[in-house]
């Protein structure tokens, strides 16, 4: 990569669902201080509120005008990270109420918007370079339909001309410990060293656009 430094944009979510952590804010906050000559880093912890996530992550876009966004969030039952490829225009959160209190059954997150859109962020390559050297990555096309997808759509419905992906990561082996329910985790060591080989790769796969 040539030129000024691309920006990145990389956010993690709160606890939710009576979890005292959250991996995607533990990684994001350890990563804080990754800028290096090929990227600078900028971090956002949003909240598990459908009434005020999607303000705090414009006003976080604003703010640090980034040339990709990387969104991170856990995922039970996942063993591996996945690379999210589709987000939903759907909303439907079961049985589960977020940090909010709010409750949504099977809505539109955009009555105006596509049934769906598709991650522009290059993750074909990024799942080979990552996949290659040992990391647990795949693709997935179902990011569910809590607020995860929920700011996937979102982000790439309100900024349709910066490259956007959304990445889910395992539980950690404390929570899957402490929930008892035998589902597969990842040790914070091994999500942190996977992610930042992703911010790694992107200066030379993501095509930079003309900067204000």
């Amino acid at each position: 990569m040539t030129g000024a430094p691309l920006r990145i944009l990389l956010t993690g979510f709160e606890p939710f669902g009576g979890e005292p952590v959250n991996p995607s804010q533990l990684l994001v906050q350890d990563l804080a201080s990754e800028s290096s000559e090929e990227f600078t880093l900028n971090i956002a912890v949003l909240p598990v509120d459908v009434l005020i996530v999607t303000s705090t992550l414009d006003t976080a876009i604003a703010l640090a005008r980034p040339d990709a966004i990387v969104l991170v969030g856990q995922a039970a039952g996942r063993a591996e990270i996945c690379l999210e490829t589709t987000a939903y225009n759907q909303i439907s959160y079961g049985e589960s109420v977020d940090n909010g209190g709010s409750r949504i059954e099977d809505a539109l997150i955009d009555p105006q918007g596509p049934r769906q859109l598709e991650s522009t962020l290059p993750l074909v390559e990024l799942e080979r370079l990552l996949a290659d050297a040992g990391h647990p990555v795949r693709q997935s096309d179902d990011a569910g339909r809590y607020l995860c997808n929920h700011v996937l759509y979102t982000t790439l419905r309100h900024h349709p001309q910066t490259p956007c992906a959304f990445v889910h990561v395992p539980l950690l082996p404390e929570q899957a410990e402490r929930r008892a329910l035998a589902e597969p985790s990842l040790s914070h060591a091994t999500l942190l060293e996977s992610l930042r080989a992703l911010l790694n790769h992107l200066p030379q796969n993501v095509p930079t656009r003309p900067r204000a």
